[in-house]
């Protein structure tokens, strides 16, 4: 046992004095009385108050004296260590990926670690310092070095269950780096909570492992092949555990039942289950285990219907590696070249012409002029200009290429149609114009890109990407399934006004659109996530699925004999008990005693 606060032991002086008291004569006032009954009485406080006599026994003076005890017990603030010894620095990280979120004894994984973490916080020392971390997809500090273990116990409780994978060694690495800053190789102690095996290697640590057998079968993940309207949906499921379990699995479409499987899957295998001839009219569908196991996360698969197809995009160029360089890497969109000369097919989404003669635009497609010849169809180039700095006008297509500076050494004249915006211009003449011509998206560039410097320049490829997602309406790169914890690189329309990220819970996130546009990473929750663009008083509305990632998360969390040690055995962890509230309750249970005793006379 440590007293916190060992000055508190000078109020022990005060017992001599209250004794004292005692032993001292009291002088009493003389008065007359009606009776000599009491005279018996009266000699029996004489003697007790003759000073410096034989001190005898007094109930009122031995309470008064523990309770000093007490109090004085109290104010040192002592704590008697159990389980080993005491650290100054304690350290807890808790794991909460998707795997702690398995079922455990009543509740789950995650579940248990808060509970035996908090046991762990309320035995540490008065004044230890108390860091909380944890680990889910990316390592967190929760709270640092509080003595407040009331601070620390709520920081505890509110830690969610979490769907994400993550790998717990991450977390130790940041372990390490804290560790430095403590004084003496023993003055810390880490504990880990979770359900996978954790190098603590030249730690002063502890593993308090939480992994357990489960029951459980996961669905993997969902596709689907589409011939005339008539789907063929294939279901991947694992059975990951030690023993054959049949389940039924149900497809839907919306919240429409679609087909129904029964299967039986042997122990440890993975089987694909194969839905045929399914008509589904609906955005998404999805799989689910009709039976709840130990792992409820993965019961559940999700594929978004007739994603966007990718754009294809005609090049008609002799060869330009800068403008075949910032098309290909365009997600979303195909790139096919053809020479000037040869044959132009229609079909495309896009039609670009690179310093190349037309002789009869395609009946359908957006179109791209760079450096357009005559006769082109679309708009008059005029004579060669002698070309300067350019200068970015402010438009939509425009927009993360503000503070963009290049020359151009020489450029095509247009006159500038009713139907276009300019969006660069040199010397105060049209050098760049997009807009609608005949019911379709037209971009003119006035001069040959190997004329300037702009391929150069750090926002080129971001005016090719604005300007072919204009033509085209590229939304997305085309992606549409992810797993929980991604952080996604959405790209919207660059006419777009605002994008509205809505979750499966129904939570809308206005996305910022600044340059460079910030990753979604709320991606937490496994479902269907809803894109909304506004573009003027039109809405462009398109969904992406986020699935559990049962390929880390289902398979983690078995029993492992690298573990340091099982959940039953964490009473084994450093800690003690503080006997402050112990103390006070004995003082107040001493003065009540007392005022009984005062009261009745004794």
């Amino acid at each position: 046992m440590t007293l916190f606060s060992p000055w508190a032991l000078w109020f022990l002086s005060f017992m001599p004095l209250v004794v004292l008291m005692y032993i001292l004569k009291q002088k009493f006032e003389e008065r007359q009385i009606s009776s000599i009954y009491l005279w018996q009485q009266v000699l029996k406080d004489i003697e007790v108050n003759t000073p410096w006599q034989k001190l005898k026994k007094n109930l009122l003076l031995f309470l008064q004296l523990l309770s000093i005890l007490f109090l004085v017990f109290a104010l040192s603030d002592p704590y008697l260590y159990t389980g080993g010894g005491m650290h100054s620095n304690l350290v807890i990280v808790i794991d909460n990926t998707g795997s702690m979120n398995a079922r455990y004894e009543n509740g789950t994984r995650l579940a248990k670690a808060k509970q035996l973490a908090e046991e762990m916080i309320s035995r540490s020392g008065t004044k230890a310092n108390i860091t909380l971390l944890t680990a889910g997809r990316s390592p967190r500090v929760e709270i640092g070095k509080t003595t407040d273990k009331g601070e620390a116990i709520s920081k505890l409780r509110d830690i969610n269950p979490g769907n994400s994978s993550g790998n717990i060694n991450d977390s130790v690495s940041l372990v390490r780096a804290m560790i430095k800053q403590y004084e003496g190789g023993d003055s810390y102690k880490a504990v880990f909570y979770t359900d996978s095996p954790v190098n603590t290697e030249d730690l002063n640590a502890e593993v308090v492992s939480l992994a357990s057998e489960l029951q459980n079968v996961s669905l993997d993940y969902i596709s689907y092949s589409d011939d005339n309207g008539r789907l063929t949906v294939l279901v991947r499921a694992s059975n990951r555990s030690n023993t054959s379990l049949e389940r039924e699995i149900s497809l839907y479409g919306n919240d429409k039942v679609l087909d129904i499987k029964n299967v039986e899957i042997p122990a440890g295998e993975t089987m694909s289950v194969y839905f045929e001839g399914i008509s589904a009219n609906a955005p998404y569908i999805w799989a689910e285990l009709t039976e709840k196991d130990d792992l409820a996360e993965d019961n559940q698969v999700y594929c978004i219907l007739d994603p966007a197809k990718p754009k294809k995009a005609l090049l008609v160029s002799a060869g330009n590696v800068f403008l075949e360089k910032a098309l290909s890497n365009i997600e979303g969109l195909e790139l096919y070249k053809t020479n000037p000369d040869e044959n132009l097919y229609e079909g495309y989404d896009l039609y670009i012409f690179d310093s190349a003669e037309i002789s009869q635009l395609p009946e359908s497609g957006s179109v791209m002029l760079i450096n357009p010849s005559l006769g082109n169809g679309i708009i008059e180039a005029g004579a060669g200009l002698e070309g300067g700095i350019a200068d970015i006008a402010a438009h939509p297509l425009t927009k993360y290429m503000e503070e963009a500076s290049f020359t151009v050494s020489k450029y095509k004249k247009m006159e500038v149609p009713f139907w276009a915006d300019v969006l660069i211009t040199l010397d105060g003449n049209a050098a760049v114009i997009s807009g609608e011509y005949r019911g379709r998206k037209t971009a003119v560039i006035g001069f040959d890109l190997h004329d300037s410097d702009f391929a150069l320049t750090t926002e080129y490829p971001i005016f090719m990407y604005n300007l072919a997602a204009y033509l085209v309406g590229i939304d997305l790169k085309g992606k549409t399934s992810y797993v929980c914890g991604d952080a996604i690189d959405l790209n919207p329309n660059p006419e777009a006004e605002e994008v509205v990220v809505k979750t499966p819970e129904g939570v809308e996130y206005k996305l910022e659109l600044t340059y460079p546009m910030l990753p979604f990473d709320n991606t937490g929750q496994y479902g269907v996530y809803e894109l909304t663009q506004r573009i003027g008083e039109a809405e462009a509305v398109s969904s992406f699925a986020v699935n559990f990632p049962a390929e880390t998360e289902s398979a983690g969390g078995k029993p492992d004999a690298s573990a340091a040690q099982e959940a039953s055995e964490a009473g084994n962890v450093p800690g003690g008990t503080r006997l402050q509230e112990l103390f006070l309750g004995l003082l107040l249970m001493a003065a009540a005693i007392e005022w009984v005793v005062y009261i009745r006379g004794y």
